[in-house]
Order: C-alpha cells, then sequence, then structure tokens
C-alpha cells in the first residue's frame, strides 16, 4: 500500500488538475483495495466513499469518481444496484506507461 501511495502523491505533484478533494477520494480508494488483499477490481458503495473522502452529495461522490477515471488514476464501473457495489480498478500510472 505505501508503494501505491508514495506513486500517487509523487504524481499528483506535477498534476495541476488534482484537487485535495480527488485525494481524500483516492485515499478512499486505497484503503479499500488494501483490505480486500490489493486485488483489483474491488467494489465500493457510494455511501462508503462518502463517509471516508467526506464528500458532501452524491453529485460530489460521482464528479470525484468520474474525474479520477478521465485523468488516468482508476478504473470505474458505475453500479446502478441499490444492494450492488460499483467496481474501482486503481491505475498503475507508472507500470502501464501512463
Amino acid at each position: 500500500m505505501e508503494r501505491s501511495i508514495s506513486r500517487f502523491f509523487n504524481q499528483i505533484l506535477t498534476d495541476p488538475r488534482v484537487r485535495i478533494w480527488h485525494v481524500g477520494t483516492y485515499l478512499a480508494l486505497v484503503l479499500i483495495w488494501d483490505k480486500n488483499k490489493q486485488s483489483s477490481p474491488f467494489q465500493v458503495t457510494r455511501r462508503m466513499i462518502m463517509q471516508m473522502s467526506r464528500a458532501k452529495s452524491p453529485a460530489t461522490y460521482h464528479k470525484h469518481l468520474k474525474e479520477l477515471e478521465m485523468f488516468g488514476y482508476i478504473k470505474y464501473l458505475p453500479s446502478y444496484h441499490p444492494k450492488q457495489g460499483s467496481k474501482i480498478w486503481l491505475v498503475d500510472k507508472f507500470r502501464a506507461g501512463l
């Protein structure tokens, strides 16, 4: 986990698109990924990520996940089923050559 967090923080130092809200959301995802034995994809619920990242609204939650995906930090497959979580993959930008 430490390597993933270190890589992310090294990358955001040069990425002007990333804001503190993205960092909070990504950190929540990394913590859940670590609890899932660092396997991808892993499932998350909106409630879980909103609570951990301190997002105030579902619109903010979705915005941050979509932007993190657009920036190349995650792959996000939303679930529209109320009891089934969305799938998240953490993208290793360094190994992927991005």
